[in-house]
This record gives structure tokens, sequence and C-alpha cells, in this order.
């Protein structure tokens, strides 16, 4: 059976995507969790897949996971989209309570909650999974969990709903160790592709120049971000992804290899979200 890295423990939202992908392409996995998610990403390499958060309705990217993209040189198989709601959980009512446990992702999308409890010590934790196991051995303390551990579980005082907005949702990747691996579906319509572009210096004009070339193209740029190549100061990477139909492909490396004739472009992968592939058979 594969194996697939997940950050744990048990009943993350990183767990529940994985049962979704499993769900969507009729697959099983064996299961390897991690206390955080840069050690499972670490782990890819030698388990040969795992699952990655990567962007969220409320905090946008997760801007150190895209770092782990090109760290562990991996590769995006898949996404999917799935929905995230968080709920409070207290040993004691909200005026008693001293500290508040809760995922560094998760503390983003709760803000409003935490605005409103000002003099709560906020304690940040690798995972959702991990506040739930820190609140347990603090009698005076609460922790935001995810709603689906919260509605299964008794709790001496809790709240339903504490995150900014009820429509959120998180968007995974399932990634690959960079080898030559099937992918886990045979037909791909819709597609988006992910790479990085990765200047040799900077200079006045240069993201102008890289986005002309799509433009002219009448190519359909979804998303780009800048992240810092942690070599020099002012030396930036630029991750970004497109969207288009598979019979574009061909055009769409076409203007890849363009641009790779004046910067180093590394491709993180040509998939496509199964969630619209579930809704469209559903």
């Amino acid at each position: 059976m594969q194996k697939i890295a997940i950050l744990g423990p048990e009943k993350t939202f990183s767990d529940e995507a994985c049962t979704k992908y499993e769900r969507i392409t009729k697959t099983t996995w064996e299961r390897v969790y991690f206390r955080n998610i840069t050690e499972a990403m670490m782990a890819v390499n030698e388990l040969g897949y795992g699952i990655l958060p990567i962007e969220n309705t409320l905090e946008g990217y997760m801007q150190h996971h895209l770092d782990l993209l090109l760290e562990y040189d991996l590769i995006i198989e898949a996404e999917l989209d799935l929905p995230i709601a968080f709920s409070l959980i207290g040993h004691v009512p909200s005026k008693q309570m001293k500290t508040l446990y809760v995922q560094y992702s998760a503390k983003n999308q709760c803000m409003q909650f935490l605005r409103q409890h000002p003099s709560l010590k906020v304690v940040v934790s690798e995972s959702n999974g991990e506040s739930y196991q820190l609140f347990q051995n603090d009698s005076s303390s609460a922790a935001i969990i995810p709603r689906h551990i919260y509605e299964t579980i008794d709790h001496p005082y809790g709240i339903a709903n504490v995150a900014d907005e009820t429509q959120n949702f998180t968007r995974f990747l399932i990634v690959r160790t960079n080898k030559d691996l099937p992918l886990s579906f045979e037909e791909i319509t819709r597609v988006k592709v992910s790479f990085v572009i990765i200047p040799t210096h900077d200079r006045p004009g240069l993201l102008f120049d890289i986005l002309k070339v799509f433009a002219e193209n009448q190519i359909n740029l979804v998303s780009i971000m800048s992240r810092p190549t942690k070599k020099e100061m002012g030396n930036y990477y630029f991750f970004l992804e497109l969207e288009g139909n598979a019979e574009h492909l061909p055009f769409i490396q076409k203007v890849l290899d363009e641009l790779g004739r004046h910067y180093k472009i590394r491709t993180l992968g040509i998939y496509q979200n199964i969630t619209n592939s579930e809704n469209k058979t559903n």
C-alpha cells in the first residue's frame, strides 16, 4: 500500500483532505502522521506522497508552505478544496479562561474572536490536533479546534463557530516526490499549471516583462506570489499559477519555453482540481 505523509495527529484537516482524496480517486493509503508540516514534506521523498495545505479563503496563501515545494523538490499531482470550520472548546467559561491553544493557520482565521478576548494568553501550536492535546492537560485553558472534532467529543464549555466567516475553504495539494511516478487518475480536462520563475538578478521592470508575456498570449494567470530566495536581501522568486484546457498545454509550454530563455523556470505541476471532478459526477 502506498504511503502518504500528513500533518498529524489524526483528525486534522489534512487528515480529512486525505479521506476526501481517497474517496474521489478510489484509492487507499497508509497514512503516516508528523508533528509539523515541514517534517511531513521532508518525508515525501521517502514515502512517495504528501498532503500540503496551500491556500485559505480567509488567510490567503500559506507562504511558508510555498517555500516547502521548492525546498523539498516536490511535484503537484492534484488539488482539492475542503470546507473549514472552527470551534472553541474550554474547561471553563470564557471569562475564566487564561490560555488559548490554536494552530498558526487557524489563528489567522479566527482573529475576530481573539480581538474580543484580549486577556487570553495565546499559545500557537503546529497543528489543530496538538492544540487539542495541549488543552487536555491545562484545566484553565481553551482551544480552537476543527468543528468535526468538536462535534464528536464532550466539552464542559464550547462555542460551535469562532471563524471569521462561515464560508471558509482551504485548498490542499497532493504532492509527490520528484520521480517518474504515475498519476492517480487518467483523464485531465481543465488543468492548472504551477511554476516558479527564479530571476538571476533584480532589475526595474522585471515583473512587468514576465507578466507581459502571458498577457500578450492571452493566458489566464490566476495568482502570483513573490517569495524571498533567502540568499540575498531584495532577491525574490515568483510563484505563479495559470488555468487552461488540456488542449492548451502545448501552447502554454511554448510560452514557458520562451520565458526559460531569460529566466530559470521550474514547473511544479500540471494537474486538476479533483473537487470539481467529484461535483460533475454527483
